[in-house]
């Protein structure tokens, strides 16, 4: 029987892979190119992904057409093989990509002398556990824990009001800055990109019909976070320091000070975070595992700890240090998530209208 998810949840997922990794790093790169006008990305940004999201529905969402596509155990044609195996190697470079950011975050901020290949190992048991139980599972944490976070993120101009500084935001935006902040938009869009991988679990979502509305909300929920994240960066540290730290969110999370005696809210904000952070790579590797079953063509687990394993080590053995983790995330990743992430796009749609519709559409 194929697990099930609310819109509610499929919304808080889409919201989660739009924010809870970028926020690691990207900002930095962002602010180094767009500077104090950073924070209007996600705006422009939102417009471009809700189009995607119309373009990848279509006008109409045909509730047995997405029930049927890429179901385990079907005769499959090379078109879906070819999607699918696309689709493992977008989901398996991500997984990399951000095991090693959790785990260099936490060698560096949380546990300095542990080393990186027992965090590893520790994070890989957890994905692997939590990944087996299914999407349902996953999508419950995921809504758990993203839930708090999102009023954390919400109390967060609050908790830092008496550290804003408006004169970080000048000079205003004028028409030279329309370059800088194209150039910023492109480095961003892979990451929010990530969107796409909900393809996978539509037609696990209850009632499918509004399916559509539920990525539009994700959409906009995780655009309107990393909104905040900006601001707040740019307006408590400066673009400066935002530009050259390589955790600037985690400093400024750093800057909240309530009491003399509560200046450590950075460790209750990482306990909430990490948890969401683990919930996405949870859900990659879960990814990772349905579409090795589609083309084992039977559903299984077997392959959940051989690959989560094998990715863990190669998150290891690829990158040599954090610097050259952050070359590839913000580099190489830009062209080679936007290329995956549009031959995805493209191939769904694809295969989506080739794909015989039994019954009637059901308009959202």
């Amino acid at each position: 029987m194929r697990q099930k998810i609310s819109n509610l949840q499929l919304m808080l997922l889409v919201a989660n892979f739009i924010f809870t990794s970028t926020i690691i790093s990207l900002p930095q790169i962002m602010v180094q190119i767009g500077e104090q006008n950073t924070w209007m990305i996600p705006i422009i940004l939102f417009p471009v992904f809700l189009f995607l999201t119309f373009l990848i529905f279509g006008k109409k969402l045909h509730v047995n057409r997405l029930s049927q596509m890429f179901l385990i155990g079907q005769q499959s044609k090379v078109l879906e093989k070819g999607f699918v195996l696309i689709f493992i190697a977008f989901a398996s470079i991500l997984f990399l990509r951000d095991l090693r950011g959790v785990i260099d975050f936490i060698a560096a901020v949380l546990l300095p002398n542990t080393p990186i290949d027992m965090i590893m190992v520790l994070s890989v048991f957890v994905l692997v556990y939590v990944s087996m139980a299914g999407i349902e599972v996953i999508s419950r944490i995921n809504a758990v824990h993203f839930g708090i976070l999102f009023v954390i993120i919400l109390l967060l101009p609050l908790l830092l009001l008496n550290e804003w500084q408006i004169g970080n935001f000048q000079p205003l935006p004028h028409f030279k800055t329309v370059t800088s902040l194209i150039k910023s938009s492109f480095f961003t869009f892979a990451w929010m990109g990530e969107m796409v991988l909900f393809i996978l679990v539509i037609a696990n979502v209850n009632p499918v019909g509004a399916a559509r509305k539920a990525v539009i909300s994700g959409t906009a929920l995780g655009l309107f976070m990393f909104l905040i994240i900006l601001i707040l960066d740019i307006s408590v540290l400066g673009v400066k320091l935002v530009s050259e730290a390589a955790y600037p969110s985690y400093i400024l999370i750093q800057q909240i000070n309530i009491t003399d005696f509560l200046d450590r809210i950075d460790l209750l904000v990482v306990a909430v975070w990490v948890p969401t952070f683990f919930a996405k790579a949870a859900y990659l590797l879960y990814a990772i595992n349905y579409c090795t079953s589609f083309l084992y063509k039977s559903n299984t687990n077997k392959f959940l700890f051989p690959i989560g394993l094998i990715l863990g080590y190669l998150s290891i053995l690829l990158f040599k240090n954090s610097m050259n983790h952050l070359h590839f995330s913000f580099y190489t990743w830009t062209s080679l998530g936007l290329f995956l992430e549009v031959i995805i796009i493209v191939l769904y749609i694809v295969i989506r209208i080739r794909h015989k519709d039994v019954k009637e559409p059901l308009h959202s």
